[in-house]
């Protein structure tokens, strides 16, 4: 309502998650498998009030956690995942060894198991509702993601988020525990491994193109601008790249960069930090003659009209043959830069 200010909704609650589907391109969020075998959206190892959601079925943590089952009921978020091209990143989350679920702190088959019936939970759900393949990916911080998706996956995508953050230890641990990964491996690493897992998309830190933790990595350093940028298109040839975070200030030159931006503030009220108007959608609203419009209402057409000029902006190696096989009313191409809202609107306060 006009004069009223935007109050962010819980991170992964449904509210947040259906703000986000309907004013960003897409969301991502981050789903758990209970005790009982149901999905459940909540990103920390615990609850707030402690418990662990591997150990417990939903009717004792309904009041911290939402249902998986609860969001696709909502016929306005599965429509627009279905029928406008809204694009929807799936984590896996790894119980935290404490847990005791997934084998503990020993982990091995236990934890492949775990894993597994969750992918294949979620993959059941959103077959039923027939998600579009490339509006979809699946990715997981565990290694096991891979050997788990090349099992149970079906037709769906994946990627691996890398460098491993552990489900134990704060944040500043975490970090500490995954930096001889992120010395080790540069950008250029990071793609080739993707490609080899057929991934559709490389998920990226920001730390790796963005401020002086860039140059850290062993080998080549890529960027957002001048020689940097250039060396970065070369080395993707338009390969899907999604950074986070995102932060609103670098939003624009991410976009422009030809980068899907996954962002904490999916808030109306903001323009660009320059002062210039912000589009949240800009893959789904796509501007034609100064005007932007739906891409699910747009004409046949224009959709590869955008499309051939998106792929020559961007250096998009994608033949147009193929990007057109992907391309209709209600699905884009995977090289398209989409502005994803994190965990529906972004992060609380305090989260990690």
């Amino acid at each position: 309502m006009a004069g009223v200010a935007w109050r962010k909704p819980k991170e992964n609650s449904i509210a947040a998650l259906e703000y986000g589907m309907e004013h960003a391109d897409g969301v991502e969020m981050d789903l758990r498998l209970t005790s009982e075998g149901e999905v459940v959206i909540h990103h920390d190892p615990r609850t707030p009030s402690g418990k662990y959601p591997e150990r417990y079925g939903y009717d004792d943590l309904k009041h911290e956690v939402a249902l998986f089952d609860d969001l696709l009921d909502r016929s306005g978020f599965v429509d627009r995942w279905v029928n406008e091209a809204r694009f929807v990143c799936l984590e896996l989350k790894a119980p935290h060894p404490s847990s005791g679920a997934g084998g503990g702190w020993f982990r091995g088959k236990k934890m492949r198991d775990h894993l597994s019936r969750l992918l294949k939970s979620v993959r059941s759900r959103i077959e039923d509702l027939q998600i579009p393949v490339q509006s979809t990916v699946f990715y997981s911080f565990d290694p096991y993601i891979t050997s788990v998706a090349d099992m149970g996956l079906g037709k769906y995508r994946h990627a691996r988020l890398m460098p491993k953050l552990r489900q134990w230890g704060s944040w500043s641990t975490q970090r500490a525990v995954a930096s001889p990964s992120f010395v080790s491996t540069s950008v250029p690493r990071l793609l080739a491994k993707q490609r080899r897992l057929g991934a559709p998309m490389l998920p990226l830190a920001l730390e790796y193109i963005h401020g002086w933790t860039r140059h850290i990595p062993l080998g080549t350093s890529v960027g957002l601008e001048g020689a940097a940028l250039e060396r970065f298109n070369v080395i993707r040839g338009g390969h899907p790249v999604y950074v986070w975070p995102a932060p609103l200030e670098l939003e624009p030159k991410l976009l422009d960069a030809g980068l899907s931006c996954i962002s904490d503030t999916i808030n109306p009220d903001l323009a660009n930090t320059d002062g210039s108007n912000r589009c949240m959608r800009p893959a789904t609203m796509p501007e034609i003659e100064g005007v932007r419009q739906p891409w699910h209402e747009i004409s046949g057409s224009e959709r590869m009209r955008v499309i051939s000029d998106w792929r020559k902006k961007w250096g998009w190696s994608t033949s147009f043959t193929e990007l057109k096989s992907l391309t209709s009313e209600s699905t884009m191409p995977w090289e398209v830069p989409r502005l994803i809202g994190h965990r529906g609107t972004g992060k609380d306060k305090g989260t990690l």
